[in-house]
């Protein structure tokens, strides 16, 4: 019974000790599981980020390989042009033995050709057959076996995105040189041998710009407009996010461009009269100078004033537009309160001001494509008028730049499409706390809870803090004095994501109302670029609120 006992105590113990080893071994498992686990995580994500610096790159270097010009990509590395290898197949005609046999092969790998239809066929020592071959049809040339086809090293740029950044990356010709946009403004750098294998990085964003032109499309649609175009600038970098100018081209086929006069960036060669935008630098001078407060009266104000020998009327005068403090001097777009506060400031000082936003100037913006206003001199009415953005003209891009300096605590910045260029301060046009009065009004003209209502409440979007200034010009007539009927309408809007200030610019081309979407047919800004604006924000406001925009790894 002792032996019974000893025996059954030894394998308890024996037990109890094989299930303490038995835990220890799930404990080291899960030691190993863990540390295996973190190990792999780490791995994976050094293996992302080495991806993210080199991802431009391709198997074999096929795309980057001793290649004429550098790629260009957006703020997130994803190509908007590069190069590839291709071939050029090539018939030497003295290599030709069997004319008629060759031309049925190539007839039937290549039908679209025919030699009988080159004149003097013999009289030329080569003939380009088919130029900048696929790589199917590489493999037909080489399998069909004869001697007389030759097959040249050739290489093509390719825009993998088509029309979306067609104003903006350009094109070059048919010997790899820059025609238009960043292909001709940085040809030099694109073309650097040295640094053919890092790619020019533009602070254009992808899906923005894809999102935002869509938008635009539907826009032209539904107010049956001519044309449209924007512009998205980060107010506190001065960088362009997006910039659309409809209609666009496919830079892959360059017959589009052929006798298409329209064909052009809106946004940076277009000059407007860009209307009612201009009363937003009318008040912001006017606060810089300590002539107005934004709760400051002005009284009586009639429904025209006359400037030499022509009226300046009041849109749609009412009762309520008599009496308006500077914030609604803003929110009812009054043209006489406007023309009052540039009389108590001074014309000079009103003029000077414009001249310090370099509103008139062209941009320096990394494209050739630029215009500056025809402004050539002022006079009495001619400034007064300015103040609501009648008889001068400038570019959208201008006027964005300007509107930004007016939101961001008052600095004019250069501005720039390239990603890692420092843009610089120009000067200082308001103080920050006119800057945050400014902010204050322009919110007003779009705030759908403001007493007296604004122009804007259109593009009013929930969580954003949107503000802006609409405005409507009439078109002036392109052969003779005066104005047609036609309008270009136009919303410059701020927004805030993430304690961060954005500037967006819609402008429609020839629109008309829409009966269908408000029940009416008024055609103003507020009712169609407004809209369009508040469309755009509530669609990209969730990208930017995630965008790390200056956190992606440079290249070395």
């Amino acid at each position: 019974m002792k032996k019974n006992k000893q025996l059954n105590l030894y394998f308890d113990e024996n037990i109890h000790q094989k299930k303490k080893n038995k835990d220890l071994d799930k404990r080291i498992n899960v030691i190993i599981s863990v540390f295996l686990l973190i190990s792999l995580l780490t791995f994976s994500k050094l293996l992302m980020i080495g991806f993210e610096k080199k991802q431009f790159y391709f198997a074999d270097n096929y795309f980057l390989e001793n290649v004429k010009r550098r790629a260009i990509v957006d703020q997130n590395y994803n190509l908007l042009a590069y190069n590839i290898k291709t071939h050029d197949l090539l018939i030497r005609t003295k290599k030709v033995k069997n004319f008629k046999n060759l031309n049925l092969k190539l007839r039937i790998n290549f039908f679209d050709t025919d030699l009988n239809k080159i004149k003097n066929f013999k009289e030329k020592p080569f003939h380009i057959i088919k130029k900048n071959l696929t790589p199917s049809e590489y493999n037909k040339a080489l399998r069909l076996g004869e001697p007389s086809i030759e097959l040249v090293r050739n290489e093509v740029r390719v825009y993998p995105n088509k029309n979306l950044f067609s104003h903006i990356i350009g094109n070059v010709d048919v010997d790899q040189k820059g025609i238009s946009g960043i292909e001709m403004f940085l040809d030099k750098e694109i073309i650097n041998k040295k640094k053919i294998d890092q790619p020019i990085v533009l602070s254009v964003d992808q899906n923005i710009q894809f999102i935002i032109r869509e938008t635009l499309k539907q826009s032209i649609n539904l107010f049956d407009a001519s044309g449209a175009s924007s512009i998205l600038l980060d107010a506190q970098s001065g960088k362009v996010i997006s910039m659309i100018s409809l209609p666009d081209y496919n830079p892959n086929n360059r017959k589009e461009l052929i006798n298409k006069s329209n064909l052009f960036n809106k946004n940076t060669k277009g000059l407007y009269e860009l209307g009612s935008i201009f009363k937003t630098f009318v008040i912001a001078n006017a606060l810089e100078k300590n002539i107005v407060t934004r709760d400051k009266v002005y009284k009586n104000l009639p429904k025209q004033v006359v400037c030499g020998k022509f009226p300046i009327k009041e849109y749609r005068y009412s009762a309520n537009k008599k009496n308006l403090t500077v914030n609604d001097i803003l929110v009812k777009s009054s043209n006489i309160g406007t023309i009052r506060i540039i009389q108590d400031s001074g014309l000079n000082s009103y003029r000077n001001f414009l001249e310090n936003l370099e509103i008139f100037n062209s941009s320096k913006i990394e494209l050739p494509e630029v215009s500056s206003s025809t402004k050539k001199r002022w006079g009495k009415c001619n400034t007064l008028t300015a103040g609501y953005g009648h008889g001068i003209n400038t570019t959208p891009i201008q006027l964005t730049r300007a509107f930004a300096s007016i939101i961001n605590g008052g600095n004019l910045l250069d501005i720039s499409l390239l990603k890692n260029k420092d843009t610089k301060l120009k000067s200082k046009i308001i103080s920050e706390k006119n800057s945050e009065i400014m902010r204050k009004i322009l919110r007003t003209n779009v705030d759908n809870n403001y007493s007296t209502g604004g122009s804007g409440r259109k593009a009013d979007i929930k969580g954003y803090n949107v503000m802006g200034k609409t405005g409507t010009a009439q078109k002036p007539h392109k052969l003779a004095k005066g104005y047609s009927n036609e309008i270009l309408n136009i919303f410059t809007s701020a927004f805030e994501v993430k304690n961060k200030f954005y500037v967006l610019t819609v402008i429609l081309d020839k629109p008309k109302g829409s009966k269908k979407l408000w029940g009416h047919n008024r055609r103003e800004a507020g009712w169609n670029a407004g809209y369009i604006n508040g469309q755009i924000i509530k669609k990209i406001g969730p990208i930017l609120n995630t965008l790390k925009f200056n956190e992606y790894t440079k290249l070395n």
